[in-house]
C-alpha cells in the first residue's frame, strides 16, 4: 500500500469515528474500529521503533487508570453489565492512543468528519422535531437527548475552531462553508435536544475563541462577530421551536424550589443527589460504593430520610467527578482529572501560536476538556461508552495532530523531528 493510499484509509477511519457516534445504533463502538485496524496494519510496516511523546503515555496511563477502577468497582448485584463496558470503551481509547502514535491521518479528514459528523446530527435533529414530531431530538439506545445534544454541540464548537486552518487554505471557500455549515448544525440539534446544562459552555468556550482569534482582530470586526453570535444564540434561544427559553425558565423555577426546601424537578433532583453522593463519599472515600452498591447506599439514605425521597431510581450521581468518586472510589476521580487537565496543560500553550494550523488545533484541544468539564456538571458522561469514546478518541487524534510525525520508510530521524504540526 503506498503511502498516499495510507494516508487516505487513515483519514477515512478517522471521519468515520467522528461521524457516527450519534447516528448509528452503537456507532460509538463502531467508531474506532476502523481506525484501529487501518493504523494496526501500518503499524506492521513500522520503520523504526516507536517513540510516543510525554503526553500520550500520560493519555494512556489516565485511560487505563479509568478502566482498571471501573473494573475494580464491580460491587454488589447488577454491575456486571455497565462497567465492563465502560472499562472496555476506556482500553479501546488507550488503544487508539497508541495506534495514533505510529500513524496520523492527514489533518483535512479531521476537519472533514467534524463537519460531517456536526451538520448530519443538526440533519438528524430536524428529521425528528419536523418529521417524528419528538419533543426532544436524541440519539440511538442509550444514547439519550442529553447526550446526543451535548456531544453535537461540541461538534459544532469544533467546527468553529476550525475556520482559522481553512482560512489558510487554496480551497478556502469550500471549508470555511462546510464547517459553517456544520457549527450551525451542532447548534441547531443541540437546541432542538432541550439541554440546558451544555450551553452553560457557552461563555468558557468564547473566552477560548476570543484568546486565540478576536482579541488580535480590528475592534470592529471583533464586535461584528461578537454580536452576529450573538444573534444567533438569542435567536435559537427566543425560537419556540427550540424549547430553550422554556426549559431554562423551568430549571430557574426549580433551583428556587429547591433553595426553599422544596426539591422537585430534574434540578432538584440532581441537587439533592450531589447531596447524598457527598454523603456517600464521606463515608467511603476511597474505593467508592461501587456500581452495584450506589443504588442500595441511596436507598439507606432515602429510608433514613436524610435525602429525598426517590433518589435511589438513578444508577449514577448526574455529575461526572462526583459520580467517579462515589461508585469508583478516589483513583476513578484521579483518573478523571487527569484526563480534564493533560489537554489543558498540553493545548494551552499553543493557543497564541502564530501558525493558524497549529492555533486551530489548539482551541480544539482546549474545547474538548471544558466542555466535558461543563457537561460533567449537571449529567455522568464518563458513565457511558459514548462519552469515554469520544472524550478519548477525539483526545488521542488531537494529541497525534501535535507530535511528531513518525518518519516514512527512508526518512530520516532528523526529519521526522521537523514534521510538526
Amino acid at each position: 500500500m503506498t503511502e498516499l493510499a495510507k494516508g487516505r484509509a487513515l483519514g477515512l477511519a478517522a471521519a468515520w469515528m467522528l461521524l457516527v457516534p450519534l447516528l448509528l445504533p452503537q456507532g460509538y463502538w463502531l467508531a474506532p474500529l476502523p481506525l484501529l485496524l487501518v493504523a494496526g496494519f501500518a503499524w506492521q510496516q513500522r520503520p523504526v521503533p516507536n517513540a510516543m511523546s510525554w503526553p500520550q503515555r500520560l493519555a494512556v496511563a489516565a485511560l487505563l487508570g479509568f478502566a482498571a477502577s471501573e473494573l475494580l468497582a464491580l460491587q454488589g448485584e447488577g454491575a456486571a453489565g455497565r462497567a465492563p463496558s465502560t472499562a472496555v470503551a476506556a482500553l479501546l481509547a488507550a488503544a487508539l492512543v497508541v495506534a495514533l502514535a505510529w500513524r496520523r491521518p492527514p489533518l483535512a479528514w479531521w476537519w472533514a468528519g467534524l463537519a460531517a459528523s456536526a451538520g448530519s446530527g443538526g440533519l438528524w435533529a430536524l428529521w425528528q422535531a419536523g418529521v417524528e414530531g419528538a419533543r426532544r431530538a436524541n440519539g440511538h439506545g442509550e444514547v439519550n437527548a442529553i447526550l446526543f445534544g451535548n456531544l453535537a454541540l461540541l461538534s459544532g464548537l469544533l467546527c468553529l475552531a476550525g475556520l482559522g486552518w481553512a482560512w489558510q487554505q487554496r480551497r478556502r471557500l469550500p471549508w470555511l462553508v462546510a464547517l459553517l455549515l456544520g457549527a450551525i448544525g451542532g447548534l441547531l440539534a443541540s437546541a432542538l435536544s432541550g439541554t440546558r446544562g451544555g450551553w452553560l459552555a457557552l461563555p468558557l468556550a468564547a473566552l477560548v475563541f476570543y484568546r486565540a482569534y478576536l482579541r488580535g482582530w480590528p475592534p470592529r470586526w471583533r464586535w461584528l462577530t461578537i454580536a452576529g453570535v450573538g444573534l444567533v444564540l438569542a435567536s435559537l434561544y427566543l425560537a419556540p421551536q427550540s424549547g430553550v427559553q422554556q426549559r431554562v425558565g423551568v430549571a430557574m423555577d426549580e433551583a428556587s424550589d429547591y433553595l426553599a426546601g422544596e426539591p422537585r424537578g430534574s434540578v432538584g433532583a440532581r441537587l439533592e443527589m450531589y447531596r447524598g453522593a457527598a454523603m456517600l463519599i464521606v463515608e467511603s472515600p476511597w474505593r467508592g460504593v461501587g456500581h452495584g452498591g450506589y443504588a442500595e447506599a441511596m436507598g439507606e439514605l432515602v429510608e433514613q430520610g436524610r435525602v429525598a425521597p426517590g433518589m435511589d431510581r438513578y444508577w449514577h450521581a448526574h455529575n461526572d467527578p462526583l459520580d467517579a468518586w462515589v461508585r469508583r472510589g478516589l483513583p476513578a476521580l484521579l483518573a478523571l482529572l487527569a484526563l480534564y487537565l493533560l489537554p489543558l496543560w498540553v493545548f494551552t500553550p499553543r493557543l497564541v501560536a502564530r501558525d493558524p494550523e497549529t492555533r486551530s488545533l489548539a482551541v480544539a484541544g482546549l474545547l474538548l476538556p471544558v466542555t466535558f468539564i461543563d457537561f460533567g456538571l449537571s449529567y455522568a458522561f464518563f458513565a457511558y461508552p459514548v462519552g469515554i469514546l469520544v472524550y478519548g478518541g477525539w483526545l488521542a487524534l488531537l494529541l497525534a495532530f501535535t507530535a511528531s510525525s513518525h518518519p516514512s520508510r527512508g526518512a530520516s530521524p532528523a526529519a521526522a523531528t521537523r514534521a510538526r504540526v
